[in-house]
């Protein structure tokens, strides 16, 4: 075949793909196998793979990159990616129409429409084109700067690596969600038990987890999905509305979502998201609420922007699922602290997108406070669509065989002694087990020192920390440093593979740079968690001049002029682990092997701003993810201010589990009642 032939025979090949990515993606037509599919792909691999200079970087073989990359490096957006104020009554989304109203006047507000989309529970991203070609993807982070994903993004079959068609802008910046669907999600998990890997919590959790990937083979093998819902930055403005930029970016080849709508009042709205509801559990893909946007650009731009949400734009979140199954039996877990936390076994359930069979009922107080029993048909649901709690008992449906759960007077264990804590009303908040040797509280201590939001160690999940501490190769934060030392005796460990056991030495020594502030969050210190760590970190510099702090500079420092946020509890717990024992054998060991216990240069410079500015809070009841202290210097670093009591003064009460008399006062002085989620949100 002549060079001429093999370029058009190529040539052909590309745009037929092309086609066939966009009635599949687009259009939702599709017109060919995934057989055929894959013998046009074949064909066109084979005719670059003998003549590689004809390959070009927007072919649809070019998708995965060759080597992995050794990190991602930061971007900083042409315009800031902001999140969405949320709603979750009527009464709310009207009060935003309202003030939607009264800010455009009688003057702007002529033609006032709204265009209605699902909020696909997945991860925001910016694919940016120049001159039609994709060259830039990347994560939202923290709205300002976020992580080029670009090598992982050009995996994904639904995002054109070349845009087509008139009218093409010289610089297109389109936001969108990246997802990955039910199927797909479980066909995952269901692969990581075989393997003998820890499953996703949830599709959105999978998904991020995918694109951290720094190997672009392993994100093609997971089938994310990609949707485009809003505009960046643009060389040129040729649209007048939302509705306009959707139905020409998916002329241009862009996936949008059919079941976008155009209302022409916040009525239809309403009409539109009571009848998605019903609707939504249907769909191949998790979504969470539905997202209202103001539809004409130039109203839009009137409206403009708070700190931190766009003012014409507003997400309805639907309520939690919730679904009715058997308590079966009560299992009482060992945490890193040692403390108790009752885990329900039930009748499997579908719930939120997956089978839930496993859910929290937090502590004893809240088990007799609820009066479940064993035996009980329960209610139960998934906080922000994560973690499967009993909300209560049906107990009209209760049987004669039901029977009160009694909590543990040993630790299920070790077998050591037990105690409880309680409240100034003499009610059961907790129950420790006090014995330092009992090795759940080793294990637990290892999986949160190595997880996500501490030191993150690739590679080191549950499974395999309880497979190294069973084998007697792990039994201090130190000796994970060390794993490198004993490869014989890891290769030796069930499902552990050359290369798997390579990947995680390179993982734990990558980890070592990660900064005094991940460490002190790793070391699981009563009271210590991310946010406080992050702050002391930043303050001390490191690890030496902490340790000649006293217990009330810790708690007394000043940032920018303010008080830190420390309080008493985290002051104490940290200092009296610090100048203990054990917690000098830690600092030395990981010392010895080579951790860094100074502040890291991202820590130094990303320091939170002032978004709570000028803001009151108080916090009631029991938080999933923060102590009292946690949350209050959270709230200090970002600018606000922690009360202790409600008045007209207050602008927001954060209520977690058994909120009492404080959520009753808010609610009767109208002050604005926020979940912690919610509040994550405001400063994330």
């Amino acid at each position: 075949m002549a060079k001429r032939d093999i370029q058009g025979r190529i040539d052909k090949l590309r745009d037929e793909i092309r086609l066939h990515d966009r009635k599949y993606y687009v259009e939702a037509r599709p017109e060919i196998s995934d057989q055929q599919y894959d013998a046009l792909l074949s064909e066109l691999k084979q005719l670059e793979q003998q003549h590689p200079e004809l390959v070009t970087p927007d072919s649809p073989t070019q998708r995965v990159g060759g080597q992995p990359l050794e990190g991602f490096t930061t971007v900083t957006h042409a315009l800031r990616m902001l999140s969405i104020d949320n709603t979750y009554n009527r009464e709310d989304l009207e009060a935003w129409h309202q003030r939607i109203v009264k800010s455009l006047g009688e003057e702007n507000g002529d033609g006032l429409e709204f265009v209605a989309e699902p909020k696909i529970d997945g991860v925001a991203v910016s694919l940016r084109y120049e001159d039609g070609h994709l060259v830039l993807g990347a994560t939202r982070g923290d709205g300002r700067r976020g992580d080029d994903i670009t090598q992982n993004v050009r995996t994904i079959r639904a995002i054109p690596l070349r845009l087509r068609g008139a009218g093409l802008p010289a610089v297109l910046e389109v936001r969108g969600e990246i997802f990955m669907p039910s199927a797909e999600f479980q066909r995952i998990n269901n692969l990581r038990r075989e393997q003998g890997a820890e499953a996703f919590a949830n599709p959105r959790n999978a998904t991020a987890g995918t694109l951290k990937q720094l190997d672009s083979r392993n994100v093609a093998e997971r089938r994310l999905e990609f949707i485009a819902h809003g505009r960046g930055e643009l060389s040129d403005e040729p649209f007048a509305s939302h509705q306009e930029f959707l139905r020409r970016i998916e002329d241009w080849g862009l996936p949008t979502n059919p079941l976008t709508r155009l209302c022409a009042s916040i009525d239809e709205v309403w009409e539109m998201i009571e009848q998605f509801e019903s609707r939504r559990g249907e769909l191949p893909y998790g979504v969470d609420g539905m997202v209202v946007k103001v539809n004409r650009y130039e109203q839009q731009e009137l409206l403009g922007y708070t700190s931190r949400f766009p003012r014409w734009c507003i997400a309805y979140k639907y309520a939690a699922e919730q679904g009715i199954t058997k308590l079966l039996k009560v299992d009482w877990q060992v945490g890193k602290t040692g403390k108790l936390t009752p885990r329900a076994t039930m009748e499997p359930v579908f719930l939120a997108g997956t089978t839930v069979q496993h859910a929290t009922l937090h502590n004893l107080g809240e088990i007799r406070r609820k009066d479940v029993r064993l035996g009980d048909t329960v209610v139960i649901e998934k906080a922000g669509e994560i973690i499967p709690q009993v909300i209560r008992a049906i107990t009209e449906q209760r049987g004669k065989d039901a029977r009160e759960i009694e909590p543990p007077t040993k630790c299920p264990e070790c077998g050591g002694d037990v105690e409880a804590e309680q409240d100034d009303t003499g009610k059961e908040t907790a129950r420790y087990c006090i014995n330092p040797e009992c090795p759940a509280q080793l294990r637990e201590r290892l999986i949160h020192f190595a997880g996500r939001d501490q030191m993150d160690i690739d590679g080191l999940g549950e499974k395999v920390i309880i497979q190294l501490t069973e084998a007697g190769l792990v039994s201090s934060f130190g000796d994970i440093f060390s794993l490198h030392n004993k490869p014989e005796d890891v290769l030796a460990l069930e499902r552990m593979g050359k290369k798997k056991a390579e990947n995680l030495f390179a993982a734990v020594e990558a980890v070592k740079d990660r900064g005094l502030g991940r460490v002190l969050a790793g070391l699981g210190v009563h009271h210590v968690g991310s946010t406080a760590s992050r702050i002391i970190s930043e303050h001390y510099g490191s690890i030496d001049k902490l340790l000649q702090a006293s217990q009330d500079d810790i708690e007394s420092f000043e940032v920018d002029g303010k008080k830190s946020g420390i309080g008493p509890e985290i002051a104490k717990s940290l200092y009296t682990f610090l100048h203990s024992d054990a917690g000098r054998h830690v600092i030395d060991e990981l010392r010895e092997a080579g951790v860094s216990l100074e502040v890291s240069q991202e820590s130094a410079t990303g320091s939170a701003g002032a978004e709570l500015a000028g803001k009151t809070f108080v916090v009631t009841g029991t938080l999933p993810q923060f102590s009292r202290d946690e949350i209050q210097a959270l709230i200090a670093r970002h600018g606000g201010k922690a009360t202790s009591s409600v008045s007209k003064k207050t602008d927001f009460l954060i209520a977690g589990e058994s909120a009492g008399s404080k959520l009753e006062k808010a609610n009767a002085l109208g002050v604005k009642v926020l979940s912690e989620e919610e509040f994550l949100k405001m400063v994330e």
